[in-house]
């Protein structure tokens, strides 16, 4: 493969890992100590399956982990207290958003199938994640969220199969809340009417970039003290690679070649994750 330089991009920082705090998570009386634990196991293994980040799970790591054993368990990650006594801690970590959750409900049922009229268990679990801003402390997401199981041998294994669900569907939280931001590397060769249909990106499959994956494409400009983003086109990764992505042009070519061509500040967002998110298809009619 031909090696590839990169000219005048360098005044954009690289995309890299971000430093994500997992703090524990707080449950219902609905809920087991254990059951919880699970709900946020999945939640961490979610991010770490996104590829992009440094986690940080506050449980294990010695100074989070340590600071959480000396506060009362009520005081716990609540809403008003979660950054009172951390900011130090998160900030020497080098995160700028922390996640808390809670283990709202785990429910089971049982029902029977209408294709193969067998007898199945069904675990419900529903779970509220929010995101804060570690510099000023302000809630950026929350979400109340759902999952679903099924198994047909027990209750237990209709839960696994829940947790299977949350670890995929995290793909659309992170994505959402947790944004991937990087630059135009360089525009692919223009054709017989000057179009300009590919570009590389900076970023590739470190950053958990998949084939497929959507990027909006944004004109930043520098208002006074304000900073405004202003779309200008979108563009679809067709080729992974280590560092780098190639990308076809699905709208706003020519604003993109002019504005990239000025020197003016391009700015690419992650739109829709290529890799498919969400639950398993149950496929089991009465579920």
């Amino acid at each position: 493969m031909a090696v590839l330089v990169w000219l005048g991009a360098s005044a954009q920082d690289d995309p890299s890992k971000e430093t994500v705090i997992i703090n524990p998570f707080t449950h219902t009386s609905a809920v087991s100590q254990a059951a919880c634990d699970n709900i946020r196991a999945a939640v961490l293994s979610g991010f770490a399956d996104r590829g992009r980040f440094h986690i940080v799970d506050a449980l294990t790591d010695g100074t989070l982990s340590k600071l959480y054993a000396d506060r009362n368990v009520e005081d716990v990650v609540n809403d008003a207290n979660w950054k009172s006594e951390s900011e130090a801690a998160y900030k020497a970590l080098g995160a700028r958003k922390v996640v808390i959750g809670q283990a709202n409900n785990v429910s089971f049922s049982q029902f029977k199938s209408d294709i193969d009229g067998k007898m199945y268990n069904k675990a419900e679990v529903t779970y509220s994640l929010k995101v804060y801003n570690i510099a000023d402390g302000a809630m950026i997401g929350s979400e109340d969220l759902s999952v679903s199981g099924i198994d047909a041998d027990s209750k237990d294994g209709a839960f696994n199969d829940a947790m299977k669900d949350l670890r995929k569907g995290m793909v659309g939280f992170v994505d959402k809340h947790f944004k991937f931001e990087t630059y135009i590397l360089e525009l692919g060769e223009a054709d017989k009417k000057g179009r300009v249909k590919e570009l590389y990106i900076s970023g590739g499959t470190e950053m958990g970039v998949a084939k497929k994956t959507r990027f909006k494409v944004f004109l930043e400009r520098k208002i006074g003290p304000k900073v405004t983003k202003s779309e200008i086109g979108t563009i679809v990764a067709v080729e992974v690679m280590e560092g780098v992505t190639k990308c076809q042009v699905a709208s706003g070519e020519d604003a993109i070649k002019e504005k990239f061509n000025n020197g003016d500040k391009l700015v690419v967002i992650l739109d829709k994750q290529g890799t498919a998110a969400g639950g398993f298809f149950k496929g089991l009619v009465g579920a």
